[in-house]
């Protein structure tokens, strides 16, 4: 063999153990096994509290309409909207002259039924008189008698005056002028007892209770959240609108800085209250054929493996886990479907809460 073929076959040797070489470092790298990137979910105890929202104005516990008990001219006038008014404040005067002298009338005919009825009761002691007769001047005292409180009540019905401490949400009439029997005078209300009412279907009023603590925001304030209690909640729904009505106070201290009635509230309340419960995505659960749920936890491996749970309540697209899970485990939180179990798997995004 000449000097040159053994040259060459040396080369040719070369070239083929460098080819199996690196034939040999690509089978190793492609037998090794890429990570599937998916979306995490670390367990933490959540509140799943359902939230009941309605809405509705401020408004006094107690609002009167203050109405004359007779007719007449107003003559005098003492109060008008925003007015505080102490317990037997004088709000309004009638015209009651007329009325003054009828009571006068009255007042001589009770003296003279009197006198009578003194007369013959004397006469009637001495058998001077028959029973009858005693009888009538007796009747004919007491008819003049009622007739002088009779009157002495309407006089009294010309002074309006405030049944408690109150307030003045509006006044209806004038000065001069003439109302009839009946007739709105005043709209008045105690503001030291506010309240907001609701209306709250059934199937949320079930999970309410009285003296439960409620959320408050108001219009009026943007940014700060007042507090209430539920007072009341109404015995049986609305006919029409089949809504149960529940009531909520305002405590003293709130009603005496800022709230006035026709304020609009929007008030938060929690239904059924779950605190600290564990949770997934309700994306995260899978059931199987038998209908069992089961969800892909990332083990220490890096690896998925399935792990069957048994679920609660489900609210807002999160799921209560009730058996099968511990807080700090990490599930799939995003299209579990796609995978399957004992893949390798890395975490590249996680699910918010």
């Amino acid at each position: 063999m000449t000097l040159h073929r053994i040259i060459f076959s040396i080369g040719v040797l070369t070239a083929l153990l460098i080819l199996g070489a690196c034939s040999s470092e690509t089978e190793s790298e492609s037998s090794e096994e890429s990570a599937t990137a998916i979306a995490g979910y670390e367990l933490q105890p959540r509140d799943m509290s359902r939230i009941v929202r309605s809405t509705s104005s401020v408004e006094a516990e107690n609002t009167v309409t203050i109405a004359s008990r007779m007719s007449g001219l107003i003559i005098e006038m003492n109060a008008r909207e925003g007015d505080r008014l102490e317990d037997g404040e004088l709000l309004l005067r009638f015209d009651i002259e007329e009325q003054r002298a009828e009571l006068e009338r009255a007042q001589a005919e009770l003296e003279l039924a009197s006198a009578v009825y003194d007369r013959n009761s004397t006469l009637f002691e001495r058998e001077a008189i028959s029973r009858a007769e005693y009888d009538e001047a007796r009747a004919n005292k007491r008819i003049a008698e009622s007739e002088v409180t009779l009157l002495d009540t309407r006089i009294g019905f010309g002074a309006i005056r405030a049944p408690h401490d109150l307030v003045v949400l509006r006044r209806h009439v004038e000065r001069g002028d003439a109302v009839s029997t009946n007739e709105p005078l005043f709209r008045v209300a105690d503001l030291n007892r506010l309240v907001v009412r609701l209306g709250i279907p059934e199937r949320d009023v079930v999970h309410l209770e009285e003296g439960q603590q409620t959320e408050l925001h108001i219009d009026a304030f943007p940014g700060e959240t007042f507090r209430g209690t539920i007072q009341r909640i109404y015995p049986s729904a609305d006919d029409e609108s089949r809504l149960f009505t529940v009531e909520i106070t305002l405590p003293a201290e709130q009603r005496d800085q800022v709230i006035r009635p026709g304020y609009l509230a929007r008030v938060s309340m929690d239904a059924d209250r779950r605190e600290d419960v564990l949770a997934v995505p309700s994306e995260s659960l899978l059931a199987s054929e038998r209908d069992e749920r089961f969800v892909y936890i990332i083990n220490d491996d890096d690896r998925l493996e399935r792990r069957d749970v048994t679920t609660g309540i489900e609210r807002r697209n999160w799921t209560q886990i009730t058996e099968g899970l511990e807080a700090g485990e990490v599930v799939v939180g995003a299209n579990p479907s796609n995978l399957r179990e004992d893949i390798l798997v890395n975490v590249t995004r996680w699910v918010e809460e």
